[in-house]
């Protein structure tokens, strides 16, 4: 399968984008300043990215800005500054917004960033548009182009259960704590990405999977020219979301690769830096795969020895 048949539609608009406006700097989960500062932004459409009364305000604010904090934590940085753009409907009332800032300023603080201006505009729907400003690390920045073959695969956390909470959701299901708070309440992985950056003695690939697991593997390898071979039986799914797969009759797997949201960590090391990474006390770096010389080429190694190329074109629809 050729890179363009790989390739989102996203992606070739960024990679257009990085060519109409000849700009070096796009390309990565931050553009680096030269002045070393980290520059993020995204935007959360409602009915797109969610749903009123699905979320709580509260929820909706810490959401918005933790996926910023991820962008950040992608490439290991100090989370300084953000700026906060609304637009609102005429339903939304004043107690309304004032839960939605509770929930940014409560992210805010425990990630210790400061909220300093923004912009309120009318319009027909909720958009939240937040715009982050960070240092780089003292011992670099992660880069998805900075994987070398030979290093190992490792990631945070565990995947498709953002999916899963999702679904429990639409379905007006709790009892699954673990998926409930990955979907509403996701937590940036700044101290993970530091220590990471710290122990590859300042080479380091990263990517938070905002859009999937496979979707991080495929990216990493692409602005890197490597392959990776990923074992199946060893991408980490929670049990919750294995369970909240069955009543849902999906494929955990197909979560964990498609689903997206998840807000964790992929990442490669030199092995021997993993060596010594892995006996520290605090890590939770999993390894789940292996940096090969195949360009642009994830195999997924499942059981019995069998692997096949992973590709983007199952793509997960969470609003159909």
């Amino acid at each position: 399968m050729s890179d363009q048949q790989n390739t989102t539609r996203e992606q070739r608009l960024i990679a257009n984008i990085k060519k109409w406006t000849g700009e070096r700097l796009i390309g990565d989960d931050c553009a680096v300043l030269p002045s070393q500062m980290l520059v993020t932004a995204d935007t959360l459409v409602e009915n797109s990215h969610f749903i009123i009364p699905g979320i709580s305000f509260p929820d909706l604010g810490w959401k918005s800005l933790a996926v910023n904090l991820s962008d950040i934590a992608a490439m290991c940085g100090r989370p300084r500054f953000a700026v906060v753009n609304l637009t609102l409907p005429p339903q939304v009332t004043d107690r309304d917004i004032e839960m939605l800032y509770g929930g940014i300023v409560d992210c805010a603080r425990a990630y210790r960033c400061r909220i300093v201006g923004g912009d309120l505009t009318a319009g027909s729907i909720i958009v939240i548009s937040i715009t982050l400003i960070a240092d780089t690390h003292e011992n670099g920045i992660s880069l998805r182009s900075a994987a070398k073959t030979g290093d190992v695969v490792i990631c945070t956390g565990d995947f498709g259960a953002s999916a899963a909470g999702l679904w429990l959701m639409k379905a007006k299901l709790a009892g699954f704590p673990h998926c409930s708070n990955k979907h509403f309440r996701p937590l940036p992985r700044l101290c993970e990405s530091w220590s990471l950056i710290r122990n590859s003695d300042g080479r380091a690939a990263a990517m938070d999977a905002s859009d999937g697991l496979a979707d991080a593997l495929v990216q990493i390898g692409r602005s890197s020219a490597v392959g990776m071979e990923v074992d199946e039986a060893a991408i980490p799914i929670h049990q919750q979301t294995q369970d909240v797969a069955r009543l849902a009759g999906a494929d955990a797997m197909d979560w964990a690769l498609y689903g997206g949201e998840d807000y964790e960590l992929v990442a490669t090391i030199a092995a021997e830096r993993w060596l010594r990474m892995q006996q520290l006390p605090n890590n939770t770096f999993k390894k789940i795969g292996t940096v090969t010389d195949k360009h642009s080429t994830i195999l997924l190694k499942g059981a019995g020895g069998r692997s096949y190329p992973l590709t983007l074109d199952k793509t997960f629809q969470p609003w159909s």
